[in-house]
């Protein structure tokens, strides 16, 4: 299910671009070779309102290489050209979903992986309350090369079958500001754990086994209008509330 924190992820992953475009239109075919290696994902669904969101992938091309013509000084710049597609998840066995990456996507352009996105998102929220509207996912963003982690925040990891399991927790949104109806989000300690897999000399087999804890509900209520020294409110499940300016609720609290 798309919604509006797919487009914030794409955007993440992308990197935005000044100027005109000044390349012809660019053959996005794949097709990978017999002996290309695989990214193997497997996720664990923790919860029936929850479900794993499709792959968000991104491949980059050395070959078929794209000009812009740089909206600060008028030069003519030459960089790779990225190709973007969702993966549909697919249920395997209860609550295990599937799905496969091939590292060498080929085609024309000689597509190869850069990065991809992989996590679960709240399907259904009226179990909480029936007037939420769903927001934002949680999960691992994988970087597959120096383009995708260039922002030095991706971790570096070792070794070909990473299994990654964090605790996450409901939040619910109040910002009348922006909509009516309150959202609910998923957070943890890092909404988007950032990491680079390097020695690719094999097929990858990735693991995400988040835990879902809604037990504890934190809310986050924005104030009505913008002024000097009104802060967001975030109430946390033993009633503490905190309105120090922070935007994000503090994980410690949860964890205690």
């Amino acid at each position: 299910m798309y919604n509006q924190s797919k487009i914030i992820l794409l955007s993440l992953m992308l990197f935005t671009v000044a100027g005109c475009s000044m390349s012809r239109a660019v053959n996005r075919t794949l097709s990978p070779p017999a002996d290309t290696k695989w990214v193997n994902v497997e996720v664990k669904n923790p919860s029936q309102y929850t479900k794993p969101f499709p792959l968000e992938v991104r491949y980059i091309s050395y070959e078929c290489k794209k000009k812009r013509i740089s909206g600060f000084d008028g030069s003519v710049i030459t960089e790779p050209s990225y190709n973007v597609i969702g993966i549909p998840m697919q249920q395997e066995s209860g609550d295990i979903w599937k799905a496969k990456v091939a590292m060498t996507g080929g085609g024309p352009c000689k597509w190869t992986l850069s990065a991809l996105n992989l996590g679960i998102e709240y399907i259904d929220a009226t179990h909480l309350d029936k007037d939420l509207v769903l927001g934002t996912a949680v999960g691992v963003s994988l970087a597959f090369d120096n383009d995708a982690s260039r922002n030095g925040q991706f971790d570096i990891l070792f070794g070909s079958k990473p299994i990654f399991s964090s605790t996450y927790y409901p939040l619910i949104k109040t910002n009348k500001m922006i909509r009516n109806k309150d959202s609910l989000n998923i957070f943890g300690e890092n909404d988007f754990l950032q990491k680079q897999i390097v020695s690719l000399n094999s097929s990858v087999t990735v693991k995400f086994m988040p835990i879902l804890d809604e037990s504890k509900i934190v809310r986050i209520i924005a104030p009505k209008e913008h002024k000097v020294g009104v802060f967001y409110k975030i109430i946390y499940p033993d009633g503490t509330v905190v309105s120090d300016g922070s935007t994000h609720p503090d994980i410690r609290r949860m964890e205690k």
